[in-house]
Order: structure tokens, then C-alpha cells, then sequence
């Protein structure tokens, strides 16, 4: 017997059960009733006002948003013990779909925050994972990614951001841009360039071949071996907030600049070891990617959903065959779109869960979700004119949001070349 494909109440044209399991259904469902649960007043107002909801975000890591595809032992505080057991990321990207679909403001930063616990997760010592899981997990600390720089976008190995071993502290100069979470952030996940140490130690964090017992050739000549992680918090000494944006898209989020001037970093503090900061980054953003694809599923999603709304009762109001023709024409390409676009994102989530994890298949998702995005957004707009641009349908929010979700943790023109420098090994 043939399986009919429809629309469902979760919006996505497939049958559930036959695509997620019962535990991954549980977490979309939960998802969704906590978005619908805020008015859409607020939703709009975080946006207008660029205001970031720390109290939402806080009730979303309490729900068990915050960690999902962590382990139990670190989820202690939850309220539901049966969401301190680990998920998965088709479990979250479901999560990351649904809140852009309506939960705007708190959805970039709960994704920002769980890319910063994953190299603590997989990068970090015992006395790290103790220390900074649990409080993020409940939503007691906030996390952000200190990687993009005024000169060092979505490449790595420009960073210009120095750290330098001096006794039991590392001193990190130099500044971050366009952080998300970065204005409320409690830690942050900092790369920065590994110079020689002032004086020689004996600490067995440092080997022969490690870049901080050899000195940098010339300030000019620059290698991404020397780039080391660090977690810093928002009350070490020389660290200060700086530029606040107020951006087109992706508003309530906290977005600035982050300066380190002499910052003083506590041994403790650095994450894994001296340059592996590129893999850290790597190895966290390859995810991260993936959590973005999902929002931008979500905000097509929304998009066509708005779009088709307001056409059905225009249609209901005596609309000429050759309208319909067209607008179902245009609808019919969204449709296709996003459920393209939704594949590829959750083939990428699928392979993470595996232990498979693929940058390429990652840097596809994003780019073909996050084009996606900006396409449909901008067609429903065109197709419902004037009213297309109102806030309570979002959509001119989605539009704004989608242009940056073509450009953050690496524009979509790198995302191609990554892709074809892959395939041309």
C-alpha cells in the first residue's frame, strides 16, 4: 500500500514515524509546546528592542534544551530527570528547527551555547567538564565562541589574537567580533596564537614540538599549528565588553565585540593542547554547522507556512485561475526546497550521531539550508506584497535573519571552496 506524504502538525511534509524515533519525537514535541507557550508580541519585541531573553533562555536549559546531546552526569540539576539522559543531534537539530520556526528570541544562542560545551565535552579535562557542564546545562553560565576576528573571518589561520605563557597564567591581546551571546556570555571558547613564553617551565602541558618552546619566526609569517584554545570567563582581569551591534538580522542575541587587553588566564584554563586550537574550532564548528542548517530549515519552513496561509484565504476570497497557477507554481519550488534542504541537514545530524561526522556533508547542509532560507523568505514576501512585511508573520524577520545565516561561522563562499578543495584531495 502507498504511503501518503502530507503536511503533518509539525509542519514537514513526511510521515514522523517512519523518520524519527519515539525519544527524537518526544524532544520535537517538547520543542514545540515550549515556542508556542510565548507570545508572539515577545518573539517580536526581542527583536525590535535587540534585547536578549536571558530568562527564556534559562527555562529552555531547565526544559533540557541547553545540553541535549551531552551526557546524564552532567545535567544533574535538571528539573525532569528524564531529560538529563543524553540525546542526540537529530534530537537537537529537530529542537533548532522548530525554535526558528517561532522561538527567534532565544535560538541562536542556545545553539551558540551548546558549540561552546562541545569542546569542553570532547577537548577538556576532568576538572573542566566538573566545573563548566553542569552550570551550562541548567543555564547557570552562559556560553559564547570567541573565534571571528576584524581581519579573520571564516579563516582560521589569520588570527591574530595572541596568548603567551608567563608563570602560571597566559596573557591573551586582541579582540573578537560579531560574537554571539558575547554581551551576556558567563565563558567563552577563545583561539588564539601561542607566542614564546617569557621564561621556561616544566610543565608536562608543554613538549619539545610544542609552538611555546620555539620562537615565532616574524611577526608576519603565521601558522595555524601555534593556535591554542583557552576557556576565559567574563571576570578574569583584562577582559572587557566592547562594540554593541545593532544588526539587520539575528537582533537579540547580544551580539559585540569581546576585548582582551593583558587578560590574565589561569593555566587550568587552557583546552586541550598548545595548537590544537584549529582542531578544537573545527571539530566544534563542523556541528555547529549542522545546528545552523536546522534553524534554517525551520525559518524556510515558517516562510512557506506563512506564505501559504494568508494565500488559502485569498484564495477562499475569489482568486483568478491564473493567480493560483502561478502562486502554486512558486509554492511547489519552496516545497521542494526545503524538503531538499531538510534531507541533506538531517543526513548530516544522522552522520554526527554515527560517530561519522562529515565537515563537507556539514558545510552542504548550511549552505543549501541557509540559501534555502534566503530564497523562500524572499519569495513569500514577494508573493503577499505589503502584507508579507508585517511582524506578526515574521517573515520580514526570517528574511533578515536568513542573510546571516549565509554568513556566519563561515560564509557560504567558503563553505564552497571547502567543498571543492574536499573533493579535488
Amino acid at each position: 500500500m502507498q504511503t501518503k506524504t502530507m503536511p503533518d502538525k509539525y509542519g514537514q511534509s513526511s510521515v514522523m514515524s517512519a523518520k524519527y524515533s519515539a525519544e527524537q519525537l518526544r524532544w520535537l514535541e517538547k520543542a514545540r509546546a515550549f515556542a508556542a507557550a510565548i507570545p508572539i508580541s515577545e518573539v517580536i519585541a526581542s527583536d525590535r528592542e535587540n534585547t536578549f531573553r536571558r530568562d527564556l533562555f534559562v527555562k529552555a536549559c531547565q526544559e533540557g534544551f541547553g545540553a541535549l546531546p551531552f551526557g546524564e552526569t552532567y545535567k544533574k540539576s535538571l528539573k525532569d530527570k528524564q531529560d538529563a539522559v543524553a540525546g542526540d543531534y537529530v534530537s537537537f537539530s529537530l529542537v533548532n528547527q522548530e525554535f526558528a520556526r517561532r522561538l527567534n528570541p532565544i535560538m541562536s544562542s542556545l545553539g551558540v551555547h551548546v558549540l561552546c560545551q562541545e569542546p569542553i565535552y570532547k577537548f577538556g579535562n576532568d576538572e573542566q567538564k566538573e566545573h563548566y557542564l553542569p552550570k551550562a546545562a541548567c543555564g547557570e553560565m552562559l556560553g559564547a565562541f570567541g573565534l571571528t576576528e576584524p581581519n579573520a573571518g571564516s579563516d582560521t589561520a589569520a588570527i591574530e589574537t595572541t596568548a603567551r605563557l608567563v608563570g602560571d597564567q597566559y596573557i591573551l591581546n586582541g579582540t573578537k567580533t560579531f560574537i554571539t551571546s558575547g554581551g551576556s556570555a558567563d565563558f567563552y571558547i577563545v583561539m588564539a596564537r601561542l607566542l614564546e613564553s617569557r621564561e621556561s617551565t616544566e610543565s608536562t602541558e608543554i613538549t619539545e614540538s610544542s609552538p611555546a618552546t620555539h620562537k615565532t619566526a616574524s611577526p608576519g609569517a603565521k601558522s595555524s599549528k601555534e593556535i591554542t584554545a583557552f576557556i576565559v570567563e567574563r571576570n578574569f582581569a583584562g577582559f572587557e565588553i566592547g562594540q554593541k551591534f545593532d544588526m539587520l538580522g539575528m537582533r537579540g542575541y547580544s551580539t559585540c565585540e569581546i576585548v582582551m587587553n593583558d587578560c590574565q588566564v589561569p593555566r587550568a584554563n587552557l583546552l586541550g593542547n598548545h595548537g590544537e586550537g584549529r582542531k578544537v574550532a573545527l571539530s566544534s564548528l563542523a556541528k555547529g554547522r549542522v545546528t545552523i542548517a536546522a534553524q534554517c530549515c525551520g525559518w524556510a519552513q515558517a516562510a512557506f507556512e506563512s506564505a501559504t496561509n494568508v494565500l488559502q484565504r485569498y484564495y477562499r476570497d475569489g482568486a483568478t485561475t491564473s493567480e493560483a497557477n502561478g502562486q502554486a507554481h512558486v509554492l511547489g519550488e519552496m516545497a521542494v526546497s526545503i524538503e531538499a534542504a531538510r534531507v541533506l541537514t538531517f543526513q548530516a545530524a544522522r552522520l554526527i550521531d554515527a560517530g561519522e561526522s562529515n565537515i563537507t556533508i556539514a558545510a552542504m547542509a548550511k549552505t543549501v539550508a541557509s540559501d534555502t532560507a534566503m530564497k523562500v523568505a524572499s519569495d513569500a514576501i514577494s508573493l503577499l506584497g505589503l502584507e508579507g512585511v508585517k511582524p506578526d508573520l515574521l517573515l520580514e524577520r526570517i528574511f533578515r535573519d536568513a542573510k546571516a545565516g549565509q554568513i556566519y561561522e563561515g560564509t557560504n563562499q567558503i563553505q564552497r571552496m571547502l567543498i571543492a578543495r574536499d573533493l579535488l584531495r
